[in-house]
């Protein structure tokens, strides 16, 4: 009995060990910083140039800060499998190696099943409404109304997004030869700005930064029908751990404010983008 009793604290115990601790919005502003979580190579959103850190996340998250009257400091990772796994290691346990972790995380997809999932963070302020969309050069494809076009046109999406599965299972896999697949969004963008391919898919804010880039290519953005897609439109937002709700509470009157003063339209058109209104 007495060793069933110490498993079962030792199990307690490892449990609350392995979660990073908490601040409070009192402990952010004390230490005069606060730390943010961004993905790397999610242009327009967020990426890095050197020691630079850019993107719409960055701008909004560089808000924060000021609101704050404190430093920031940004923790640019690259996603992981899932969203779930983002979360646990950007906010609440910290990557394997370092166990470094953020006060905030930006981009995080507002949505009942991920929160009820997640219950160690809190999903928090929606600021931007991601939809999928397509963007065609328009030399190439002057029209696009259905996804049949690429029945023997080529495009060009990142591998392992929801723009991929839809591609692979579009037409009962008749798009696959068509399908130019980049490692990462970078290789995407280069693929369609050397004219190698006439099209792109991903979500319609990184459709329009392409089109952006493409100074010198006709683009349009189009979003045909998709049937089948899981999804073609969702909200995101930032999280916080779940017990420094205090601190996203306080940050939420800056997303609202960026919004109806139409400075948030105003830092999405900067990269080329439209900001669309969340439901």
């Amino acid at each position: 009995m007495i060793l069933l009793t110490r498993l079962i604290l030792g199990s307690l115990l490892l449990c609350v060990t392995g979660l990073l601790h908490a601040r409070p919005i009192d402990e952010v502003v004390d230490s005069g910083y606060l730390t943010i979580s961004l993905y790397e190579d999610y242009a327009p959103y967020s990426w890095q140039e050197g020691d630079q850190v850019l993107g719409i996340d960055a701008d909004i998250a560089r808000r924060f800060a000021d609101h704050l009257g404190v430093d920031i400091k940004f923790l640019v990772r690259g996603a992981d499998e899932n969203v779930d796994d983002d979360l646990r290691n950007n906010l609440w346990k910290g990557d394997l190696i370092h166990r470094q972790s953020a006060d905030l995380m930006m981009h995080v997809p507002q949505d009942r099943e991920l929160a009820a999932r997640n219950n160690l963070v809190a999903l928090m302020a929606p600021y931007f409404m991601e939809e999928m969309a397509v963007v065609a050069n328009t030399a190439v494809l002057p029209v696009l109304e259905t996804f049949g076009r690429f029945l023997n046109k080529p495009i060009a999406v990142e591998v392992d997004t929801a723009g991929d599965f839809f591609l692979s299972n579009a037409f009962r896999g008749k798009l696959h030869p068509s399908i130019r697949r980049g490692r990462t969004f970078a290789e995407v963008v280069k693929l369609y700005l050397a004219a190698e391919v006439p099209a792109a898919m991903g979500s319609k804010a990184q459709m329009e930064w392409i089109a952006h880039q493409s100074s010198d290519i006709a683009s349009i953005i189009v979003q045909p029908p998709m049937p089948g897609i899981v999804r073609t439109r969702w909200p995101v937002g930032y999280a916080v751990k779940h017990d420094s709700r205090d601190l996203g509470y306080a940050l939420t009157d800056v997303v609202s404010d960026l919004i109806s003063s139409g400075e948030m339209k105003k830092i999405t058109a900067q990269y080329g983008v439209s900001w669309t209104a969340f439901e």
